[in-house]
């Protein structure tokens, strides 16, 4: 059974979702401290604005960053954002596919940034329904860290195999991976660049610009690399 672990993720770029396509169980990363900096890509997204440009849109952090990420607040102008996502969607092909489930998730205050984050996840996942059982990681008792806690929570939910990111891999103590008899395979899926050249754009672009089929077929093709370490 493969798994798949990220950490909350505001309109989540492609390859997350392909992984989530690629996987039986994945755990919604809740339970760890919030962290930001300017390689972390969670708390934001990117979209294309309609002369090419990126537009990162990054959600403004209320109070403390030293708190787990289900507790940390999110300032309420982070409901300004529909109106660039409008702006940058509003007249491609496929908007009218997402338009409402997309305006739903800015309808109303939100006190935390995980709030907003989860709503934007079941907005996709009502739209594109993959099998992935989703699980946070905040309802299982695994307390342990960093490469451990991946493992733990891989073996929590019954899992054989767990799906990583390239870069993810190095932090990984695979030796003990192979101990427990779980398989580390590596994403290995290209992700699609938006109109005017931006690698792994937000789902957002990719619903608005190819639609809701194509946007399914895309993330569903499955590419995972079994030769790691």
């Amino acid at each position: 059974m493969r798994v798949a672990i990220t950490q909350p993720t505001y309109w989540a770029r492609t390859h997350v979702w392909n992984r989530i396509f690629a996987s039986d169980v994945y755990i919604w990363l809740d339970s760890v401290k919030f962290s930001r900096s300017a390689t972390k890509w969670e708390d934001r997204t990117v979209v294309e604005a309609p002369d090419g440009r990126p537009v990162v849109l990054r959600l403004p952090l209320k109070g403390s960053r030293l708190v787990l990420w289900s507790e940390a607040g999110v300032q309420p102008t982070w409901r300004r954002h529909m109106v660039t996502i409008r702006q940058c969607y509003g007249k491609r092909p496929h908007w009218n596919t997402a338009e409402q489930t997309v305006e739903a998730v800015y309808e109303h205050e939100a006190e935390t940034i995980d709030e907003v984050c989860w709503r934007t996840f079941q907005a996709c996942l009502q739209l594109l329904a993959p099998t992935a059982r989703v699980i946070r990681s905040s309802d299982l008792d695994v307390h342990s860290t960093k490469g451990d806690l991946v493992l733990d929570l891989v073996k929590a939910v019954g899992g054989t195999s767990y799906i990583s990111g390239e870069p993810g891999v190095s932090y990984l103590p695979l030796e003990r991976f192979r101990q427990e008899g779980v398989e580390v395979v590596v994403q290995a899926w290209k992700a699609p660049v938006a109109r005017q050249g931006l690698g792994d754009p937000s789902i957002l672009d990719l619903l608005a610009n190819a639609g809701l089929s194509s946007a399914t077929e895309i993330l569903s093709e499955v590419a995972l690399d079994a030769n790691v370490g």
